[in-house]
């Protein structure tokens, strides 16, 4: 389930991303219009390009964001790396104590006996 989330903040972060890049090419446009329109001292019907620049920068933090978020997030939830933790732990504790994964050899090993012994009298 953490993958999936990983995975879907990515790609809504770089969706907002190239959001953001397209939105900053045309506010450059924008101002590269408004400092001719003001070198040629001409008062034109052109917009404010002041809202624009600041969902601009919006759409550029929340690309940061999600894409800090994304790449942060672990692949694996809590409950998987803590048995994995355990684990680990159980076996770093068990060759402390000596055992070092070796298994015991089959002749040493008792088998049970599949019939009951039979009574005598």
């Amino acid at each position: 389930m953490m993958r999936f989330w990983k995975t879907m903040l990515l790609v809504l972060g770089l969706i907002v991303l190239v959001a953001f890049i397209g939105i900053m090419v045309y506010n450059v446009i924008e101002v590269n219009q408004l400092h001719a329109v003001a070198i040629a001292n001409r008062s034109a019907g052109f917009d404010n390009p002041r809202n624009m620049m600041l969902i601009g920068s919006g759409l550029g933090l929340a690309a940061g964001l999600l894409l800090g978020l994304g790449i942060a997030t672990p692949s694996r939830g809590f409950k998987a790396r803590y048995a994995d933790a355990r684990k680990a732990e159980a076996i770093s504790d068990a060759e402390a104590q000596g055992f070092h994964g070796a298994s015991v050899p089959e002749s040493s090993v008792i088998q049970p006996n599949p019939e009951p012994p039979t009574p005598t009298a």
